[in-house]
Parts: structure tokens; sequence; C-alpha cells
């Protein structure tokens, strides 16, 4: 399960909100140093995924915007790993209305029950 995260370090570094925190984080720009940002990248690692995955979303996500998700979920699919990918357009980095909240909730439980066996 994956609610707002991030795929590519420099897609997150080239869109996010906190571009400067991610440089501080990393100890550089993406440009002085690309071998370390995509070595901390999980979709560089793509040939491995196996595991079922459930992807989760805010369209309002500003901290990790959508196309990290949207990202990560085209890996997926390039590798055919069972995915669902959860779209909320009415939401950001956070889960926050309480309808969308009992969905997710159960489209997460729905999800475990159906993979952890």
């Amino acid at each position: 399960m994956s609610h707002a995260g991030l795929s590519s370090l420099e897609t997150q570094w080239s869109t996010s909100d906190v571009m400067y925190g991610r440089e501080l984080m990393m100890g550089t720009p993406f440009w002085e140093s690309p071998r370390t940002w995509l070595d901390q990248s999980p979709v560089a690692y793509a040939k491995d995924f196996k595991t079922p995955i459930l992807l989760s979303v805010g369209e309002n996500d500003f901290r990790v915007p959508m196309n990290n998700t949207l990202e990560m979920y085209a890996a997926l699919q390039r590798m055919r790993v069972p995915t669902r990918l959860l779209v909320w357009p009415d939401e950001n980095h956070w889960i926050l209305k309480g309808e969308n909240g009992k969905v997710f909730y159960r489209e997460v439980r729905e999800w475990l029950a159906r993979w952890l066996k």
C-alpha cells in the first residue's frame, strides 16, 4: 500500500513544494550527483517489482504531486504487477474528508485481505 508515495527523487524535486528540502536531504542538487538521486529512487528498481500494490493519491497534493504515483503505476503496470490506483480528486496530501476516509480504509482492508494470506 502506498499513499502519496514518490517514485523518483528527481521527479519529486522538480514538482514538489519542498524542492530545497530535498536538496538538503540529498546533500546536493540532482545535476551535481544524478547517480545518488537515482540510486535512492524506487522506480530505478522496477525490474525487481513483484509485490502487488495499492496506490493512492490526492490530486491536490503539492507535497508529493500526483505525477509520482502515476509514474510508479506505469512502472508496475509495465512489469505486470497486480496494481490498483485510487485517485482522490478533492484531497491533498492526506485523506481528510469523512466519506473518502471510509472508502480509503475499506479499499486498504480489502486489498490486504486479498493479498496477505
